[in-house]
C-alpha cells in the first residue's frame, strides 16, 4: 500500500514539536523526520531533531512521543551526512560517520523508524562543487563509498532497520547507472528515490523509472531542469504516472512529501506549507484514481 508522509524538515528551523504539528493540520498520517542540522546541507534541511547522541534511549523516547502526540506513525530517518561525505579520503572521517550512525540507529531503534536515509558519498575534487579538492578519483570515491554502505546496512540490520540512499546530486550515485552499481555492489542497500535529482541530468521519467525496482521509501517534489525545486503544478514530473509506476509494481511503503526551505525558494517568496498541501492534494488523487 502507498502511504503518503510529510517531512517535518520541510519547514525550516523548526522544533520537531511545531513541525509536526504542522503535518498533522495539513492532513498527513505519516512523517520522515529531520536530522540533518549538522551536515554539510543543513542551510536547506536546518531541523536535528537529535540534541544528546550518546543518550540514544531518551532520544528515541522523545521523537516517539511528540510524533505520537501528533498522531503520526514515523516513517525514516533523514540524516544525510554528519557534516563530511560518508566517503571521505580521511579514515577518520570514515570512522566518525561509522560511529555516529551507530549512535543514530539506536535512537532509530528506540522511536520505531522504519529507515535511515544517508547519501552516498561525493568525490573529493575539483570538479565538485562543495566537497573539496583532495585528489580523490571517481574510483576511489566509489571503493570507499562500497566500504561504508555496507558497514551502515550491517549496522541498520543490527537494530531492525533498513539502509536508504539518496541518488542525489554531485554524489558517485547521481547517474543512475551509478547509483544501480552502487547498489549492486552493497547486497541489502536500496534508494530512498527522489526524481528531482534526476531531472537536473535532463532525464525524462523513462530514464528514471529503472530505478523505482530498487526503491525502498520515495521522496517527491516538483522540479525542472535547472530549477531543483518548482512549484508542484509547474515543473515537469508528472507525479500520476509516478504513483502508477508505484502501482504495477505493487510498492509497499512512503512516498514522502519534501520541499525544503533553499534560499532560492524562500527569496521568491514561497509559502512551503502551501506548496507542500497542493502536491499532497496530487499524489493523493493520484493514489484514489
Amino acid at each position: 500500500m502507498i502511504k503518503v508522509a510529510g517531512s517535518t524538515f520541510a519547514f525550516g528551523d523548526l522544533s520537531l514539536q511545531d513541525s509536526c504539528a504542522i503535518l498533522r493540520d495539513m492532513g498527513f498520517k505519516y512523517a520522515d523526520i529531520g536530522a540533518s542540522g549538522w551536515s554539510l546541507f543543513q542551510e536547506w534541511v536546518p531541523q536535528q531533531v537529535v540534541q544528546n547522541i550518546d543518550d540514544p534511549k531518551r532520544e528515541g523516547e522523545k521523537i516517539l512521543q511528540v510524533t505520537s502526540d501528533h498522531g503520526l506513525e514515523i516513517a525514516e530517518l533523514f540524516i544525510c551526512d554528519f557534516g563530511h561525505a560518508n566517503n571521505h579520503p580521511d579514515p577518520d572521517k570514515q570512522s566518525e560517520t561509522l560511529e555516529k550512525y551507530t549512535k543514530m540507529a539506536k535512537i532509530a531503534q528506540v522511536a520505531g523508524f522504519k529507515s535511515l536515509m544517508m547519501l552516498p558519498g561525493d568525490v573529493h575534487n575539483a570538479e565538485h562543487p562543495w566537497a573539496g579538492d583532495l585528489g580523490q578519483t571517481f574510483e576511489q570515491a566509489f571503493e570507499v563509498a562500497v566500504s561504508q554502505h555496507k558497514a551502515m546496512v550491517e549496522i541498520a540490520g543490527e537494530h531492525d532497520l533498513e539502509h536508504n540512499i539518496e541518488a542525489c546530486i554531485f554524489s558517485v550515485a547521481h547517474e543512475p547507472k551509478n547509483a544501480l552499481r552502487l547498489l549492486d555492489a552493497v547486497p541489502g542497500l536500496a534508494l530512498t528515490l527522489d526524481y528531482a535529482h534526476q531531472v537536473q541530468l535532463n532525464l525524462d521519467q523513462d530514464e528514471i523509472e529503472p530505478l523505482h525496482a530498487h526503491a525502498r521509501h520515495v521522496q517527491a517534489k516538483q522540479s525542472a531542469p535547472g530549477e531543483f525545486q518548482a512549484k508542484p503544478d509547474e515543473g515537469v514530473i508528472d507525479f500520476g504516472r509516478v504513483i502508477n509506476k508505484m502501482k504495477a509494481d505493487n510498492f509497499d511503503g512512503f512516498i514522502s512529501v519534501e520541499f525544503v526551505s533553499s534560499p532560492e525558494v524562500l527569496e521568491k517568496g514561497w509559502d512551503l506549507r502551501e506548496e507542500s498541501a497542493r502536491l499532497k492534494q496530487i499524489l493523493d488523487d493520484a493514489i484514489e484514481a
